[in-house]
């Protein structure tokens, strides 16, 4: 949102502001909103002193400063620097501070009479505006864009989701090659530092955002794909010679077709074994069980649905097949 321009600036006017250093104290202070305040972050961009202008409401995104700045290192400047510039956080104003490096929000250009600091303790200036009152190295876009926000193209607003760095590209230009003498001649025989690149992709990342993508209370719902195993025996009654080689039979069978199958046949209880099954999340669940071999049939489900259904023993490998193939993925 954009603040109106008034008619005219007004004429800066200095106000005794006594313990006042936030943007939310300042404008509960003075009465005003906060869009009328104007933030002042300091930083050290490769160790050279750096005031970060922007709009009272809005907050600096340290990734567009530094692209801005092109600098290699960023970091809030610390109090025990700033002292020695005469320079007071909470207070500071880049009035007056032009043999430093000024980078100005593009949100400043769209109001003024502006609220910031005074450069002095306890006291703030009014009706300071740009570039009538300071001037500024770069004008940029270096705020975080926000949920709500309006399109600046259009009449949409912004909508955020939060999101998993799976890979990235990375253009590296010349400043590595330009380092290493790494060069190749041209087509008219100059030569010239290559341009390098990089990418990568982060298996563990895969992994993680796939189960916080597809997860639910109970545990993960692997996808097909990426499951360590397509099926999942689980053998209860394990004390039971029948339901124990019939289990084992069923998984040599479905191995030797072609499926990856995991097989518990760990002496614990139901309800500790279906625990262990929904947190690991294999796609599909075969429970051997003497209750169910007495009636000829398996249960089958899958991790994704709640319940499961009872097949017969001879068909279960199609019903496997089948279930596999209707996963999305």
């Amino acid at each position: 949102d954009m603040v109106p321009m008034p008619a005219e600036a007004a004429s800066l006017n200095e106000i005794h502001t006594p313990g006042i250093k936030t943007i939310p104290k300042l404008s509960e202070f003075l009465n005003i909103p906060p869009e009328q305040t104007m933030k002042i972050i300091l930083y050290m961009a490769d160790e050279n002193l750096t005031f970060a202008v922007t709009r009272g409401d809005l907050d600096i995104n340290e990734v567009k400063l530094k692209n801005t700045l092109k600098t290699t290192d960023l970091r809030i400047a610390e109090q025990k620097e700033l002292e020695n510039f005469d320079i007071f956080p909470g207070f500071a104003s880049p009035i007056g501070h032009e043999n430093f490096t000024i980078v100005v929000d593009d949100s400043i250009s769209h109001g003024s009479n502006y609220v910031g600091g005074a450069n002095k303790i306890d006291h703030h200036l009014e009706n300071i505006n740009y570039p009538r009152d300071f001037k500024a190295d770069f004008e940029a876009d270096i705020s975080v864009a926000k949920e709500g926000y309006a399109c600046p193209q259009c009449e949409g607003k912004l909508i955020t989701r939060r999101g998993i760095e799976l890979g990235h590209i990375f253009k590296l230009g010349t400043r590595y090659s330009d380092s290493m003498g790494a060069i190749y001649t041209d087509k008219d025989g100059n030569s010239r530092s290559m341009v390098m690149g990089c990418y990568g992709i982060g298996i563990g990342r895969i992994l993680a955002g796939s189960i916080e993508e597809h997860s639910d209370d109970k545990g993960i719902i692997f996808p097909r794909t990426i499951a360590p195993y397509e099926v999942l025996i689980v053998g209860l009654n394990t004390n039971d010679d029948e339901t124990k080689s019939t289990a084992s039979e069923l998984y040599e069978k479905l191995t030797k077709s072609g499926l990856e199958v995991l097989y518990d046949d760990r002496d614990e209880t139901a309800g500790v074994k279906f625990n262990d099954a929904d947190l690991i999340g294999i796609p599909i669940r075969i429970v051997v069980s003497n209750r169910n071999l007495k009636n000829n049939v398996f249960e089958i489900k899958r991790r994704c649905d709640e319940s499961g259904s009872l097949v017969p023993r001879d068909v279960i490998e199609a019903s496997v097949n089948e279930m596999l193939s209707s996963l999305e993925v």
